[in-house]
């Protein structure tokens, strides 16, 4: 196997004329790309950037992010993107806890970079280069750089999307990344096509964007263009502007665009030939809105997490809307192994909740300056994801719940995700969340927070009949509050942020 390096030499030799990247300032063919990555390297290693180490990057969605990324792999460091819309606090963390001696800043985050850097408590950047005429006057000699990058070196470095607590430097190599890519490029036939373009919509700093989106796009020298915001009239605009054929998007995302009228466009119907999503709730009601707009465009539906490099499981066209699998995750990636594991840490029959473990060539190598807590995840040789899941008899996976979000209601396990995915089938629900609240009765009780879909009206009572046609009494919300669509607080991941729900209804 190569490493993305040496990619950078295939993609100027096999497919230089084909765009690469695109975004509303510049767009770059591959030839264009490699020469501007192996400046970038060259300039990295004038600055005293040397193998193995990490190289921050601060920046929003664009060409830029994009080429610090090959440019720091290029020079046989690690590419450390740091999330934009953190507090200063949690950059200033960030950017320590990654010991980067160097900082690449686009215009957009420049601001956000100052409030760090005035706080006066970076411990060890001794360099910030800004976007524009001071990033080009970095730049080397953009001749190819033939600097040999082990495939078990560390390519990129991640922070976990946490809720709670300080993020976790995730190290991905070269294997893990490109172990990755080659899962996307079998199972969901990214790149495949001659004509492929991507539309980069969820953060780089996320590993969807950058190794489910951007990397397998670009070892299969297909194009990315980037979306610095969400923004329903720009992303349709975008689609028929150039040509887009796929696209990633969280759940919610998806909902907006059908809202919105945009996956009813002649241009996007024609031209999208995938829509993938993640990273929430996608049941029946949205894939039937999302087939009933766009008939001819293939539907898959995945999970993962950064710490499995990342993706795990999937959900194909020809079973995501099969009525007796609607509400799984899918089986495993091709390069993926799972196993669902009980407290004994031994695989738990069919139909039987466990733990989801997975092993193969994309896991993390480990959590940054974190034996305690790599030696806790990779016991064995599987990452303990956390995640508690079921399988059935045909293999199908279903996700039930966090392990620390699961409520202990009257000695009963109720798993979260079981209740909201059923509050997702009501046509009115456009998100909704379900949490444990202490209960000097039952120990926890369940409670629900719910968005209704707008133009919709239901009340309270209404869910919780709807509900207790399909659920045992115990696991019925005591309470279901509402909040608009708008109130709800979606962290970058897409994931719901159930302790601001908790903060904001007052629980």
């Amino acid at each position: 196997m190569r490493s993305l390096a040496d990619f950078i030499h295939i993609n100027e030799r096999h497919n230089g004329t084909r765009e690469a990247v695109v975004d509303s300032k510049r767009r770059y063919t591959h030839d264009q790309l490699s020469h501007r990555a192996w400046a970038i390297a060259r300039g990295l290693l004038a600055l005293g950037v040397r193998p193995g180490e990490h190289v921050g990057v601060l920046a929003c969605n664009g060409v830029f992010s994009a080429e610090t990324f090959l440019g720091t792999v290029a020079a046989g460091a690690v590419y450390v993107p740091y999330n934009w819309r953190w507090a200063t606090a949690e950059l200033v963390h960030g950017i320590n806890d990654s010991q980067a001696r160097v900082v690449l800043v686009d215009d957009e985050c420049r601001d956000a970079f100052a409030k760090a850097r005035d706080s006066g408590e970076l411990a060890h950047v001794r360099a910030v280069v800004h976007e524009g005429d001071e990033f080009e006057g970095m730049l080397g000699d953009d001749s190819p750089l033939d600097l040999h990058v082990d495939l078990e070196s560390i390519a990129c470095m991640l922070y976990t999307g946490g809720t709670t607590g300080f993020s976790k430097g995730v190290e991905l190599s070269h294997r893990a990344i490109l172990s990755n890519a080659l899962n996307e490029i079998v199972d969901c036939r990214i790149g495949q096509a001659h004509d492929d373009r991507g539309l980069i919509v969820v953060p780089m700093f996320h590993s969807a964007a950058l190794l489910c989106w951007f990397l397998p796009h670009y070892v299969t020298g297909a194009a990315s263009v980037f979306m610095r915001r969400f923004d329903e009239d720009e992303f349709g605009w975008l689609v028929e502007r150039e040509r887009i054929t796929n696209f990633f998007l969280i759940p919610n995302m998806i909902r907006r665009l059908h809202r919105a009228g945009v996956l009813h466009r002649d241009g996007v119907r024609r031209q999208v030939r995938a829509i993938h999503s993640g990273g929430g709730t996608l049941r029946m009601p949205d894939k039937e809105a999302v087939r009933e707009a766009m008939p001819d465009t293939d539907l898959y539906f995945r999970y993962g997490l950064t710490e499995a490099g990342p993706m795990v499981t999937r959900l194909q066209p020809r079973d995501v809307f099969r009525p007796e699998v609607d509400g799984s995750i899918g089986k495993e990636y091709f390069l993926a192994e799972v196993e669902l594991r009980g407290a004994d840490d031994r695989q738990v029959p069919v139909g039987e909740v466990g733990e989801l473990c997975v092993r193969g060539p994309g896991l993390m190598r480990g959590y940054f300056n974190r034996p305690e807590a790599t030696a806790e995840a990779l016991r064995g040789g599987w990452l303990h994801t956390g995640d508690l899941a079921v399988r059935d008899e045909e293999g199908f996976i279903y996700f039930r719940d966090r392990a620390k979000d699961m409520v202990k209601s009257g000695g009963e396990n109720v798993y979260s995700a079981e209740i909201e995915q059923l509050l997702y089938t009501h046509p009115a629900v456009m998100e909704a969340v379900v949490v444990g609240v202490p209960s000097e009765e039952w120990d926890e009780e369940v409670r629900a927070v719910v968005s209704v879909r707008p133009g919709q009206r239901v009340g309270e009572d209404d869910l919780k009949t709807f509900l207790r046609g399909s659920l045992a009494g115990y696991k019925v919300p005591k309470r279901i509050a509402f909040l608009a669509p708008e109130e709800m607080p979606i962290n970058p991941s897409g994931k719901i942020l159930k302790s601001e729900v908790r903060r904001i209804v007052g629980w």
